[in-house]
C-alpha cells in the first residue's frame, strides 16, 4: 500500500448499523449486493473519508492494540481495505 493511496466510500451505497450484532449492513447499488461488515471493516470504512491508507492502518493498528500485535493489526487493515475496494464498498485514488 502506498502512502498517497486514498480510500474514500463508493457513492450512493445505502448502510444501516446493527449495533446488537456488531456489524453494519451496506448495500451497493452499482453492483447489488448487500454486505455485513463486521466491526474491524466497520471501523476500517468509517475512517475513510479521503484518508490516506497508511494512516488508516495505524489508526487501526492503535485501537487493537493489547489484543493483535502491531505488524498483524496492519496486514488485517491493508488487507481489509483491499477487500472492501474489491467488493465496490470502497475507492482507491
Amino acid at each position: 500500500m502506498s502512502d498517497d493511496v486514498r480510500y474514500a466510500k463508493a457513492r450512493g451505497l445505502r448502510t444501516r448499523p446493527v449495533e446488537a450484532a456488531g456489524c453494519l449492513i451496506v448495500f451497493t447499488p452499482e453492483r447489488p449486493k448487500v454486505h455485513w461488515l463486521n466491526l474491524a471493516g466497520w471501523y476500517l470504512f468509517e475512517l475513510s473519508e479521503g484518508t490516506p491508507g497508511e494512516r488508516i492502518a495505524a489508526e487501526y493498528a492503535e485501537a487493537v492494540a493489547g489484543q493483535v500485535p502491531h505488524d498483524t493489526a496492519l496486514e488485517q487493515a491493508r488487507t481489509c481495505l483491499a477487500d472492501l475496494v474489491e467488493r465496490g464498498i470502497l475507492v482507491a485514488a
